[in-house]
């Protein structure tokens, strides 16, 4: 047996020309291959991972509706960035309102007649009431309709 492994072992020594350059060749082919066999692990692990057509449609999607997000934020900033300033006039108009109500009141007082047999006192009383109940409805939802607001600018 030892002798078979001396044989063997003088064919494939650096030595022996046809079977060293055999043996190198193989070694290279065998790298080659093991290089080879390793890219196509690596391929096969991101191959088809990701549909491009899928992606595609979804980021056409994605765009789509950014793009009417974008068209309704500029139409609702549109329709709303005078609403601090229509509700600031509103606030004044209240007080004003109620001003002149309170006077008329007292001097009705005074000259012992009642206010309420005034037809403008009285449209003025319940359109004081509507206006307050207005303000206090905006005043409430002041958060929401001013972050709307804020991300329809900077959208």
């Amino acid at each position: 047996m030892n002798a078979f492994k001396n044989i063997l072992n003088k064919l494939y020594s650096e030595d022996n020309g046809v079977f060293a350059i055999l043996k190198a060749e193989n070694k290279l082919e065998l790298s080659a291959l093991n290089d080879l066999d390793s890219a196509l692990d690596n391929a096969e692990i991101y191959s088809r991972v990701i549909n491009i057509n899928e992606a595609t449609k979804d980021s056409q999607d994605l765009i789509n509706k950014y793009n009417t997000l974008k068209s309704e934020a500029e139409i609702h900033y549109n329709n709303y960035e005078v609403i601090e300033n229509w509700y600031s006039t509103l606030k004044d108009s209240i007080d004003t309102l109620e001003e002149k109500l309170n006077a008329y009141q007292f001097l009705s007082d005074e000259l012992g007649i009642d206010p309420k047999n005034s037809e403008s006192y009285n449209y003025g009383d319940r359109l004081l009431l509507d206006m307050q109940d207005e303000y206090r409805e905006y005043d409430s939802n002041y958060n929401t309709i001013s972050e709307a607001m804020r991300i329809a600018n900077e959208i």
